[in-house]
């Protein structure tokens, strides 16, 4: 509630009406300190000794009463209207002509020294600060609790200031009057201040009003004696007087208690603010107070006096209540009372320590060194306070952690470890992160409510976690001039024209902006808020806060640059990813080689093409062969010097590789530098070449087959009549009947051979029976015994059971009739074929072994080719086994082969005991277009 213009008029005239008595009140009390040691009075101007002080050196001069002194100097008393000033300003040793009893005779008077009162100068100083102090609040407050402080100081500064001192005359009385008046009433206006500050805790104005009732009377009693000269005649006047000053103590002792008491109860129940504010009131009353008692009040009730410098000391520190009340009525630096305890405590500690330590060193030096040697002790002394004093800055720190320990009690170790987390802060790469572990530290050490940032992008700011109520992106220019030092605070905030963004922050809960500033420019801005129950941050707070600002900022400006390498990083590791999988999806073969051989890079079709060198078996980095052995055909491009060549290797699987390779510069601006290599694989396109060429050419034979075939057919069937004829007119024992049986079982053959190469010609379905696997092995190896005996060859046919399979008859004979025919021209004369058949669950083995030469390596894979032969211009045209092969495919058969050169070789026959398809199938098989090449050359190795 304001006060209006009058009742601030007339406070402000009650002042200087107060001021002006106590300016009357230090003159006569300065006069006091220059009074000499005798009175007088004047007669006819003369000035005339009334009294002598006994002792003085009024009466060592020779002065007596009753004395006339006519002269002082050379100046007639009766010209002299100031004494006092006269004596003083004449000097310590004044002349003077005194006449006594009719005769005058000269003397010298010693002008006694100055007694100034220390303590009550000090007392006035104090007072002048305390209405000083009350002024400021008043004004600057304007609320009850400040006109109630106000009028404390006004009471305090009466009782400081006013002291009757000189004659007993009307302005002493008055003098004397105001203070105890002022005495009587400061105790319980003082506890009227407590009840109300900090916040009321009697309501009742009766009852406050009630409790001035003890000191009115008190007051009354004394008017009475003072001024009424004992009207009232309670007691007699001295007695009066000794009474009033008894309950004096009494009553300000129970007012003070009181207010003790209060101010004690409204601390248990107040919120943050009003206990921060009882804090101050405790400090200022604790460092008022407390020398006092100690230096002064405890010295005089134990040993009866004090020495006057003793009693000045402890009268200094009674200038820190106001200003502990001011701050706390105020709230100016009202969340530092910690941090001004704590540091008075550390700074009032290490002096008590430097005095004792400086005290104990001087003492033993005093005892350790004689008298006559002062110079060294002198020094030595000297030395050791040096000493003491740089000593005292680290204990000083070590004095304050130990009183934050006290202060902060939880919270010390969290602020400690914001200390060591500043350190840490430039290792920091995510703001994420940065931002978390911030959020955590200073919730543990402060207890802050709310946190955010906002950081720089470009000439903008960006908030880090949106909010509602506050714009995501902002200019510093928004926020208003931000001060050269500390923070920016909310609490009344100058907005810039057109902008109300600090509102929307103070709204939000924020209160607190830091720059974070990184070499001089702006990194971004710390947003926080109060800690809980709405306590602002104290100065420690705000210093903790700062200490973090610098090593943020670099930390977000790391995160950035950090940031901005890792997205450059990822660009070009997806450059280098695409340039890779285009080099990898190629299907040529690509490889980088330097201009010493070294492979650089190749892609996975290059080592595919090598022979499964490189990612699919060895890992590259472990391939430190050179390009001319992992490819040879580089050394022959190398000689050529051509820039594309066409050529074949083998590579180290064994396979024929048919290439082209091509040749360029990795920089066209060193031609003899790296080479960039582009080799493509033609080996399928060769091979299908080729084998359009065979299929052209076994057309052609088809063609030719077909023809032949149509021709044999006539002379076979007159062969086969005339055989038939001759066996009708001969006997069974006669020798030629055999000869003639044989003659017709292969002109049946030879036709039947004709019929099936026609078949194959004309794509007919093959008929399909059961056939007897071991009577078809019999039945070929006899009808090819004479084949077998000018080489004396023994076949050795294995005891087998009977088993049957689904085929035809005579293309299974044909199959094995090749195999055995191939196997009768590789063994040498006395040689041996075995054949053997096994019988498992679904299919059925044959296999045929021989003695001989084997079969080349080099044409092992390819022995089933069509035209594959090892007998070429010997009467062997390659195709006998590709007929077998293409026989056992449309069987469901396979026919395999093993051989080692030199060791003979084994073709093994498997065949499906049971086939599900239907009993009538073509012989076509899964390459029907190759049917054309079905020949009829049993001779074929």
């Amino acid at each position: 509630m304001r006060r209006s213009f009058l009742t601030n008029l007339v406070i402000l005239a009650v002042t200087v009406a107060i001021v002006a008595g106590a300016f009357a009140s230090f003159q006569r009390k300065r006069s006091s300190f220059e009074r000499i040691d005798f009175t007088f009075i004047r007669d006819k101007g003369v000035v005339v000794v009334k009294a002598v002080d006994p002792g003085s050196g009024a009466e060592t001069s020779g002065l007596r009463t009753g004395d006339q002194i006519w002269l002082i100097g050379d100046t007639p008393s009766n010209e002299i209207e100031g004494l006092q000033k006269t004596l003083r300003r004449i000097g310590q040793k004044v002349p003077m002509v005194i006449a006594r009893g009719g005769q005058t005779f000269r003397l010298t008077y010693l002008v006694p020294e100055l007694k100034i009162d220390y303590a009550y100068l000090i007392l006035s100083f104090i007072g002048f600060l305390y209405l000083a102090i009350g002024l400021f609040t008043l004004f600057r407050g304007g609320r009850r609790e400040s006109t109630l402080f106000f009028f404390v100081t006004v009471l305090s500064f009466i009782v400081y200031v006013y002291t009757p001192a000189g004659d007993i005359d009307f302005t002493y009385k008055v003098l004397q009057l105001v203070e105890e008046l002022a005495t009587i009433l400061l105790p319980p206006l003082t506890l009227n201040f407590f009840l109300v500050f900090p916040r009321p805790i009697v309501r009742y104005r009766r009852l406050i009003a009630a409790m001035y009732i003890p000191p009115a009377l008190l007051a009354a009693w004394d008017f009475d004696l003072l001024v009424l000269g004992n009207r009232l005649a309670i007691a007699a006047p001295y007695r009066s007087l000794l009474l009033i000053q008894h309950w004096e103590l009494v009553h300000f002792a129970i007012y003070f208690t009181l207010a003790v008491v209060a101010l004690a109860y409204t601390y248990r129940t107040a919120a943050a603010v009003g206990k921060k504010q009882i804090k101050w009131i405790y400090l200022g009353m604790s460092l008022g107070f407390v020398p006092f008692l100690l230096v002064y009040l405890v010295p005089y009730l134990v040993i009866g006096s004090v020495k006057p410098i003793y009693s000045t000391i402890s009268i200094l520190p009674l200038a820190l209540i106001p200003l502990a009340f001011a701050v706390s009525i105020l709230k100016y630096k009202l969340w530092d009372v910690e941090v001004v305890i704590k540091e008075i405590l550390a700074y009032s500690v290490t002096f008590i320590f430097g005095m004792i330590a400086f005290s104990t060193i001087n003492l033993i030096l005093s005892h350790v060194i004689e008298e006559r040697s002062a110079l060294e002790r002198n020094f030595l002394a000297f030395t050791s306070g040096l000493l003491i004093a740089g000593v005292l800055i680290p204990v000083k720190g070590r004095i304050e952690s130990v009183i934050e320990m006290l202060v902060y009690r939880d919270s010390y170790k969290h602020r400690r470890a914001i200390a060591e987390f500043a350190q840490e802060l430039a290792t920091f790469h995510d703001v994420h992160e940065l931002i978390s572990m911030m959020r955590e530290r200073l919730r543990d050490a402060l207890g802050l409510q709310r946190m955010n940032l906002f950081t720089r992008e470009g000439a903008s700011l960006v908030i880090y976690d949106a909010e509602a109520g506050i714009p995501r992106r902002a200019t510093i220019v928004d926020f208003g001039a931000m001060p050269s030092e500390g923070p920016l605070v909310l609490t009344d905030p100058r907005l810039p024209e057109g902008s109300d963004l600090p509102w929307q922050l103070l709204r939000t809960g924020y209160r607190y902006l830091f720059p974070l500033r990184n070499r001089g420019e702006l990194q971004g801005l710390l947003l926080l808020g109060t800690k809980r129950n709405e306590e602002p941050l104290s100065r420690d707070d705000l210093h903790l806060v700062e200490s973090l600002c610098a090593p943020v900022a670099l930390a977000i400006e790391n995160s950035r640059l950090y940031s901005r390498l890792r997205r450059q990083l990822e660009e070009i590791r997806a450059l280098k990813e695409y340039n890779e999988n285009i080099i990898e999806s190629s299907s040529s073969a690509i490889a980088v080689v330097a201009s010493d051989g070294t492979v650089l890079t190749a892609n996975h079709a290059f080592w595919e093409l090598i022979g499964g060198v490189g990612p699919a078996a060895v890992p590259l980095e472990a391939t430190e062969e050179p390009m001319s052995e992992l490819f040879p055909p580089y050394d022959e491009m190398r000689r050529t010097k051509a820039r594309s060549i066409t050529t074949n290797f083998e590579n180290r699987n064994g396979e024929e590789k048919e290439v082209t390779i091509t040749a360029s510069p990795l920089n066209a601006d060193e031609p003899d530098g790296a080479r960039v290599l582009v080799i493509g694989d033609i080996t399928g396109r060769v091979r299908l070449e080729r084998e359009l060429q065979d299929k052209e050419r076994l057309a052609s034979l088809g063609l030719l087959a077909a023809g032949v075939a149509h021709e044999v057919n006539t002379p076979l069937t007159g062969i086969s009549s005339y055989a038939q004829l001759l066996l009708a007119d001969t006997k069974p024992d006669d020798p030629r009947y055999r000869l003639l049986k044989k003659m017709e079982a292969q002109s049946f053959r030879a036709s039947a051979l004709v019929n099936n190469l026609l078949d194959l010609i004309a794509n007919r379905p093959r008929s399909r029976e059961f056939v007897n696997i071991r009577e078809l092995i019999d039945a070929t190896v006899a009808l090819h015994e004479d084949l077998f005996k000018p080489k004396n060859i023994r076949v050795h046919v294995a005891p087998m059971e009977d088993t049957r399979v689904q085929g035809n008859f005579h293309d299974l004979q044909q199959v094995l009739t090749n195999i055995l025919l191939n196997a009768r021209d590789a063994v040498s004369d006395g040689g041996n074929i075995w054949i053997t058949a096994e019988e498992c669950e679904t299919n059925i083995s044959i296999r045929i072994k021989d003695d001989g030469k084997g079969i080349p390596a080099d044409i092992i894979s390819r022995i089933f080719q069509p035209l594959v032969t090892t007998r070429r211009g010997q009467g062997g045209t390659g195709l006998g086994l590709a007929i077998t092969k293409r026989i056992l495919d449309a069987a469901n058969g396979v026919v395999t082969v093993e051989s080692t050169p030199g060791a003979g070789a084994t073709f093994t026959i498997t065949l499906p005991r049971n086939d599900n398809g239907s009993v009538e199938q073509s012989i076509r098989g899964s390459e029907p277009e190759d049917a054309v090449v079905a020949g009829f050359d049993p001779l074929v190795h």
